[in-house]
C-alpha cells in the first residue's frame, strides 16, 4: 500500500503554507508541479500517511502524475501537509490506479499492485529500479567499510576489504508480477533462474535480474562500474543497450498471461 491524493478542480488559493497561488489539477503539469500540488494541505489520517513510504499524486482520472518518497507529515489547520522527495520518472508515472476513489484532495491509501494492471509499457522501470536498488545496496556496503576503516591501516588492505565485502550480498533481485522487489544472494554462483521458477511463482515472483547477467561477468564486481548504476538514467541506458524485449520478457509474458 501507499498514500495517494487525487487532485481536484483548479482553483485559486490564498495564504497557502507552501506559498502557492493555485491548486488542483491542470493539464500538462510537470511531475514537480504535480507533486507540489499534491502535498496538501488536505484532510487525511496522519498515522496512515506516516506509515507509508510513497505518495502517489493522481489526476482526476486516476493517472499517476508524480511519485515521491515521504519524509514527513505535519498538521496545518486540521489538515495535513506531506514533505517528501520527488522520484523523477518513477515507474508508476503514467499508469492508472484501478482502485478508484471519488474523493478529491484527500490523503488516502492506494494499492500498489493495482497500479500495474494494463501498463506493460511501464515494465522497463521495474527493471531500472531493480538495478538501481541492488547497485545502491552494494556501493553503500563498500562505502561503509571504507568510512569505518582504521585511518592507520594500509590503504591497499582497506580497499581490498571493502571490495571483498561488496562482492557478497546481494547479487540479484527477484521481481514480483506487481513490481515489488526482493534482493537476493548471497553468491554469484546461484543456480540458473529456470531452476527456481516453481518455488517462487507460488509467491508471485516471475523474474530475476542478476548483476552477473547485466554486467556480463561471473567474477568480482567493480565498484567503478556499479557506482554509476545508482542513477536511474545510467541504469536505464545500460538495460536499454541489452534490449528491452530480452530484459523484461518473463515479466511481460506473465502480465500478458494474466490479462
Amino acid at each position: 500500500m501507499a498514500s495517494r491524493v487525487r487532485l481536484g478542480n483548479l482553483r485559486e488559493v490564498r495564504d497557502h503554507p507552501l506559498g502557492m497561488t493555485e491548486a488542483g489539477f491542470r493539464a500538462e503539469l510537470t511531475q514537480h508541479d504535480a507533486f507540489t500540488r499534491g502535498r496538501g494541505p488536505f484532510p487525511g489520517d496522519a498515522g496512515s500517511v506516516r506509515s507509508e513510504r510513497e505518495l502517489f499524486v493522481t489526476a482526476p482520472d486516476d493517472e499517476v502524475l508524480a511519485v515521491a518518497t515521504i519524509t514527513g507529515v505535519r498538521e496545518y489547520d486540521d489538515e495535513l501537509v506531506v514533505d517528501g522527495d520527488l522520484v523523477v520518472d518513477h515507474e508508476r508515472v503514467g499508469t492508472r490506479l484501478l482502485i478508484r476513489t471519488p474523493a478529491e484532495n484527500v490523503f488516502s491509501c492506494a494499492d500498489e499492485e493495482s497500479a500495474w494492471a494494463g501498463s506493460v509499457e511501464r515494465a522497463r522501470w521495474v527493471y531500472v529500479r531493480a538495478l538501481v536498488e541492488v547497485a545502491t545496496v552494494k556501493t553503500a556496503s563498500y562505502d561503509r567499510r571504507i568510512a569505518g576503516a582504521d585511518p592507520a591501516a594500509d590503504p591497499g588492505v582497506t580497499l581490498a576489504t571493502a571490495d571483498e565485502t561488496m562482492q557478497v550480498v546481494p547479487r540479484y533481485v527477484m521481481i514480483h508480477r506487481s513490481g515489488k522487489l526482493r534482493l537476493g544472494g548471497p553468491y554469484a554462483d546461484t543456480a540458473d533462474w529456470d531452476g527456481h521458477v516453481e518455488p517462487w511463482t507460488d509467491y508471485g515472483y516471475v523474474d530475476c535480474l542478476r548483476l552477473d547477467d547485466v554486467l556480463d561477468t561471473s567474477g568480482d564486481l567493480d565498484i567503478d562500474v556499479l557506482r554509476p548504476l545508482t542513477s536511474r538514467a545510467a541504469a536505464a541506458e545500460l538495460l536499454e543497450s541489452l534490449g528491452w524485449d530480452k530484459v523484461i520478457r518473463r515479466f511481460v509474458d506473465d502480465r500478458t498471461r494474466l490479462q
